[in-house]
Order: C-alpha cells, then sequence, then structure tokens
C-alpha cells in the first residue's frame, strides 16, 4: 500500500466541503472556471469570431453595395435569404450551413445611412448587432427589454468575447446613431 493508495484520499479531501478540508486546501480558492467549461468557451470564441465575420461581411456590402447587388452577393458568401421586402430595400439572412447564430437584417430603405442588425438565436439569445454605413464601429448589446435570467444562457458571456474585438464596442446603436 504505497503512494498510489494515497493518491484518490488526496482526491477525495481536496473536493470534501471546506469545513472538512485541511486549512491550506480551504484557503485555495475554486477555480473561476470548471474544467467542462473549457471546450465550451473555446467553441464560443470560435462562434464569436464567425460573428465577427459575417458582421464585418454585411457592413462593407452595406457601405459598398445596393440593394440591387445585395442578395446575390449574400448568396454567393454562403447565407440564405431569410425575408425580403422589395419595396422597403430589406432583406433578412441566416448562415445557409447548419444552426445559425445570427439572423441579419440589411436595410437601404435610408441611401445615405444603410443599416445592419444582427439577432441572436439559441444559447446566445438576446443579443444584438448594429452596424451604420456612417461609423466604422459595430454596437454590441442586448435587448434592454428582456433580464438576465431571459438571456440564453451563454449570451453575456458571448457579447464579453464580441467586445474583444477591436471594431466591436460596448457603446448602444441609440446612443451614437
Amino acid at each position: 500500500m504505497g503512494r498510489s493508495s494515497r493518491a484518490p484520499a488526496l482526491s477525495v479531501v481536496k473536493d470534501a466541503p471546506r469545513h472538512m478540508q485541511s486549512p491550506a486546501a480551504a484557503s485555495t480558492p475554486p477555480s473561476p472556471e470548471p474544467l467542462e467549461r473549457k471546450p465550451e468557451l473555446s467553441g464560443l470564441l470560435e462562434r464569436a469570431a464567425i460573428a465577427a465575420k459575417q458582421m464585418r461581411y454585411f457592413g462593407l456590402v452595406a457601405q459598398r453595395s445596393s440593394f440591387d447587388e445585395l442578395v446575390p452577393s449574400a448568396e454567393r458568401a454562403g447565407f440564405a435569404l431569410f425575408n425580403e421586402v422589395t419595396n422597403r430595400k430589406q432583406a433578412k439572412f441566416r448562415w445557409a450551413a447548419g444552426e445559425p447564430d445570427f439572423i441579419f437584417d440589411v436595410s437601404f430603405e435610408h441611401p445615405d445611412r444603410a443599416s445592419v442588425i444582427a439577432e441572436s438565436c439559441r444559447d446566445i439569445f438576446g443579443i444584438v448587432l448594429v452596424s451604420d454605413s456612417r461609423s466604422p464601429n459595430i454596437s454590441v448589446e442586448t435587448k434592454p427589454w428582456l433580464g438576465n435570467e431571459e438571456l440564453g444562457r451563454n449570451a453575456l458571456l458571448f457579447r464579453d468575447v464580441l467586445l474583444m474585438f477591436p471594431d466591436f464596442d460596448g457603446t448602444p446603436a441609440w446612443a451614437k446613431y
């Protein structure tokens, strides 16, 4: 019964309630991010990078193209038309492959300031990204009428990840435009 018999006991003591742990083990703060969340976090980072790229794409289209060029360009880029209101020069898109994280609403209703509004879905529900052809930055916000408990389980973390990108900011769109 050498060393190997002690290893499980140490892990049991470490996982024991704080009042049953040694003073050294009890004073060690718990890890802020459980190990099982790390793959989820890396997946959120990847999804945020994709969403940032998609939002930048639509922002570029809004700045440099016309409404007539929007649908063919978006379809070539891998988006599927979700809804189109031709008389308002507005179209909604989703990523064509798999489950989308965002629905993108592109409007050329006001030719001098085309806009892109992306609304999140699924586990990041409640995030809104807003871009205007007159501004280089993209606003990242949560729907103000939703409480934190009504947001998707990863919405706040996803928002924080998006805010790490240099052209994304937390200033609400209504305060900018």
